[in-house]
């Protein structure tokens, strides 16, 4: 399976709003079904910006949040960071 699942997605919007959201099968499939005849670890190495984009898009709206509709929501996006899955555990388990 991929191995981003289970990471998270920063993604701060151009107006400064930031969510945290993860990257769930439900994200990744929607992001093949976009990207047909292409592996989300291909993506990852070889980065493309558009791809990125629609990665945050589905997580955004998987997890709730009201988003513009693809492609005016490239217009909003600020960045993007991927925070590995365990550096998600390690800051979610109490020390």
């Amino acid at each position: 399976m991929t191995g981003i699942i289970g990471w998270t997605l920063r993604v701060e919007l151009a107006d400064g709003e930031t969510h945290e959201v993860p990257v769930t099968f439900a994200t990744v499939c929607a992001w093949e079904d976009h990207h047909p005849g292409q592996a989300m670890e291909t993506m990852l190495k070889d980065v493309k910006a558009k791809q990125i984009a629609y990665l945050a898009f589905q997580a955004l709206q998987k997890a709730g949040v009201k988003v513009k509709v693809w492609p005016q929501f490239i217009e909003t996006l600020g960045d993007v960071d991927f925070v590995p899955k365990a550096r998600t555990q390690k800051a979610l388990s109490p020390d």
